[in-house]
C-alpha cells in the first residue's frame, strides 16, 4: 500500500518539470520573435531612410538639370535686343583654391572690361537671370527652383525646396579662335529644407558636368559684312537695294586695339561714323558699323570650286593678262596683251578687240580653254578710259580675276608701267556678260576680283594711286556695275562721279568719300548678293560660318552627362 502511494506522488511531480521546460522554450521563442520583429523594423526603417536619401539625391540631380536648362535657354535666346550669347566666350569660375587670384568671374557686371570680346561694342548689359550677376567677385548664389510655400515631399517636417547654382564654366571658344570651341558647365543641384542654409543644411547635393559645342556664325543675311576693312573712309556711302531703299549688310571695321571703345562714348553711333570716315549726317550707315578686334579679312580660298587656271589654247602654262587703252605700254602696242607665266614678253591680242577698239570680249571658249567649274584669270594691269571689257560668265563657270601672280616663279613683266592694279574711268566698263551678249548681267557672284599676295609692311592710306601702287582697284561712275571685291591686300577707291556697285567689298582699305557712292546689296529680284554668293560658291559645304556680326550659341553635347555626389 505504501509503495502504491509513493508511485502516485511521483507521477504528480513530473508535469511541473515539463511546464518549466515549456516556459523556457516559450520565453526563448518570444525573445527570438522580439529580436526578429526588431530587426525587421530596423531594416524597414533603414530601407525607408535609404529610399529617402536616394529620392533626395534624384531630386538634386533633377535640380541640377533644370538649372542647366534654364541657363542654356537664356544664353541661346534669339532676341537680338537681349543678346547674351557672348557669355559663351567668357570663363566664369572660382579658380584654383591653391592659387589666389585665379578666379575668373567673367559673367559678373563689375568685371566685363577685363574679358575681351571680338565684337568690341557688343552690349554687355544683358546678363542671365538664371545666373544672378554680382557687382563683386563673390560666388554666384543659390537659386530656388521651387516655392517655399510648397514641399517637394511630405514627410511631416519643414518644406523641402530644390535649388541650383552655376558653380563654374570654362571655354575654349574665346575671341582668339572666333568663338568656336567647347564649353564646360558645372551646375550644382541641392535639396534643402525651408529655413536651412544651402551650404550647410542640405539633404542632398550633386554636381552636373556638361560639355557643349560652342559655335559662332553670321545668323542672318542682314548681319553679313558688305563693307569691311582696316582703313575706311566712306563719306556719304549708302547701302541700298536695287530699288533705292535701305539695303541689308553691316560695315566691319577691323581694329587692333580696344582702348577707344572701352570708355562710355566709344561705341556711340557718332563716334563709330567718325572711325569709318563717314559723314556726320550719314544715317544710312550709323547703325551698321561693327568694330572687330584682330579678326582680319577671310582668306581667298573661299573662291575655289576647282581652281581651274587660265591657260592659252594648247599650252600648259598659266597666262597673265594686261589691258590698256591709253598707249602707256611700250612693249605691247595693243589694247589687249597676254604672256605666259615664265616669259616677260607679251603677245598682242587684237583678235579680242572689236567695234572700233571700243569693246574687248573674253569669251567662255577663250578663258580656261572653255573648261572647269570656275575660271581663275591672272591680271597684272588694267587701265581703261573708254573701252568696255566684257567677260563671259555663268553660274556653271564663274570667273575670278586675280591681281597677284600665280606663283613665286613668275617672271616680272618687262613693261615699266605695269603696277598690278586696276583703273576704270567713267567712260570705261568692266563687267560680266552672258555668252554672246553685250549687256552686263549684273551677277556679282559670277565675277570676283581678288588679291591674295603678302601684305605690305606699312598701312597704306587713301592717297594711293593705281598708277604707282600695287593692288589698287579704282573705278568711277558705272564702270564696274557688278562684282564681288576681295583684296587682301588691296585698296578700293571710287571717283568724283555718282558711282555704284552691286556686290560687296572686302579690302584693307575702302575709300569711297570722293563722291556719292551706292553699294547695292540685292539683286533685281527678292534675293541678296550674300545669298547668291553662298549658293554659287557653296560656302555651306566649306563650313564657312560667314563674315559679319556673329551670334554665339551652345549647340549640342560633346559627351555624356556626369553627376558627382558629395
Amino acid at each position: 500500500m505504501r509503495s502504491s502511494a509513493c508511485t502516485k506522488n511521483l507521477s504528480r511531480k513530473s508535469p511541473k518539470q515539463d511546464e518549466g521546460l515549456s516556459l523556457l522554450v516559450s520565453l526563448m521563442m518570444g525573445m527570438v520573435l522580439v529580436a526578429g520583429a526588431t530587426g525587421l523594423l530596423h531594416r524597414q526603417l533603414m530601407a525607408r531612410k535609404l529610399g529617402a536619401a536616394e529620392s533626395y539625391q534624384q531630386m538634386a540631380e533633377t535640380a541640377a538639370l533644370n538649372g542647366f536648362n534654364r541657363i542654356l535657354s537664356e544664353l541661346n535666346n534669339d532676341d537680338n535686343t537681349n543678346y547674351k550669347g557672348y557669355l559663351f566666350t567668357l570663363d566664369h569660375h572660382g579658380g584654383d583654391i591653391d592659387s589666389s587670384g585665379s578666379e575668373k568671374w567673367g559673367w559678373n557686371a563689375s568685371n566685363q572690361v577685363n574679358f575681351p570680346l571680338r565684337e568690341i561694342c557688343t552690349s554687355r548689359s544683358p546678363l542671365p537671370e538664371a545666373v544672378p550677376a554680382s557687382s563683386s567677385n563673390g560666388e554666384p548664389p543659390y537659386i530656388a527652383l521651387t516655392q517655399s510655400a510648397s514641399s517637394q515631399r511630405d514627410d511631416g517636417k519643414a518644406n523641402i525646396q530644390l535649388q541650383y547654382r552655376l558653380r563654374g564654366y570654362t571655354t575654349t571658344a574665346t575671341a582668339n579662335n572666333n568663338g568656336a570651341g567647347e564649353g564646360r558647365f558645372q551646375v550644382e543641384g541641392l535639396v534643402v529644407r525651408n529655413g536651412d542654409e544651402a551650404n550647410k543644411g542640405y539633404l542632398a547635393r550633386t554636381l552636373l558636368l556638361r560639355s557643349l559645342y560652342v559655335s559662332s556664325i553670321v545668323a542672318g543675311e542682314g548681319d553679313w559684312a558688305v563693307l569691311a576693312g582696316q582703313t575706311l573712309s566712306l563719306g556719304d556711302t549708302e547701302i541700298l537695294t536695287s530699288n533705292g531703299s535701305a539695303g541689308d549688310g553691316k560695315v566691319l571695321l577691323n581694329v587692333n586695339s580696344t582702348d577707344r571703345y572701352l570708355n562710355a562714348n566709344g561705341c556711340l553711333a557718332t563716334n563709330l561714323l567718325e572711325d569709318v570716315g563717314g559723314s556726320a549726317t550719314n544715317t544710312n550707315l550709323d547703325s551698321r558699323i561693327v568694330p572687330i578686334l584682330d579678326k582680319g579679312l577671310p582668306t581667298t580660298t573661299l573662291w575655289n570650286l576647282g581652281l581651274t587656271q587660265d591657260k592659252a589654247s594648247g599650252s600648259d602654262k598659266v597666262r597673265i593678262w594686261s589691258f590698256d587703252d591709253t598707249d602707256a605700254l611700250t612693249n605691247c602696242s595693243s589694247i589687249v596683251c597676254s604672256r605666259e607665266v615664265d616669259s616677260a614678253d607679251a603677245d598682242q591680242r587684237d583678235d579680242l578687240v572689236n567695234n572700233a577698239d571700243s569693246v574687248i570680249r573674253l569669251s567662255e571658249a577663250e578663258l580656261c580653254q572653255g573648261t572647269g567649274a570656275d575660271c581663275h584669270v591672272f591680271v597684272e594691269h588694267i587701265n581703261l578710259t573708254k573701252t568696255r571689257l566684257l567677260i563671259e560668265t555663268s553660274a556653271n563657270r564663274p570667273v575670278v580675276l586675280h591681281l597677284e601672280y600665280p606663283g613665286t616663279s613668275t617672271v616680272d613683266p618687262s613693261e615699266p608701267g605695269i603696277t598690278g592694279s586696276i583703273n576704270l574711268e567713267s567712260g570705261a566698263q568692266l563687267c560680266g556678260v552672258n555668252a554672246g551678249e553685250d549687256t552686263c548681267n549684273g551677277q556679282a557672284q559670277q565675277l570676283i576680283i581678288v588679291s591674295g599676295a603678302p601684305k605690305p609692311s606699312s598701312v597704306r592710306s587713301c592717297a594711293v594711286s593705281p598708277d604707282d601702287d600695287q593692288y589698287v582697284l579704282a573705278f568711277d561712275g558705272n564702270s564696274l556695275p557688278a562684282a564681288s571685291v576681295h583684296l587682301l591686300p588691296g585698296i578700293v577707291k571710287t571717283g568724283n562721279s555718282n558711282t555704284s556697285l552691286t556686290g560687296l567689298i572686302w579690302a584693307d582699305g575702302i575709300c569711297t568719300d570722293a563722291g556719292p557712292f551706292d553699294l547695292i546689296t540685292s539683286s533685281s529680284g527678292s534675293s541678296t548678293v550674300v545669298r547668291e554668293l553662298n549658293e554659287q560658291w557653296k560656302w555651306d559645304d566649306q563650313n564657312f560660318p560667314g563674315y559679319g556680326q556673329m551670334v554665339t550659341r551652345g549647340i549640342r553635347g560633346t559627351g555624356l552627362d556626369t553627376f558627382r555626389r558629395w
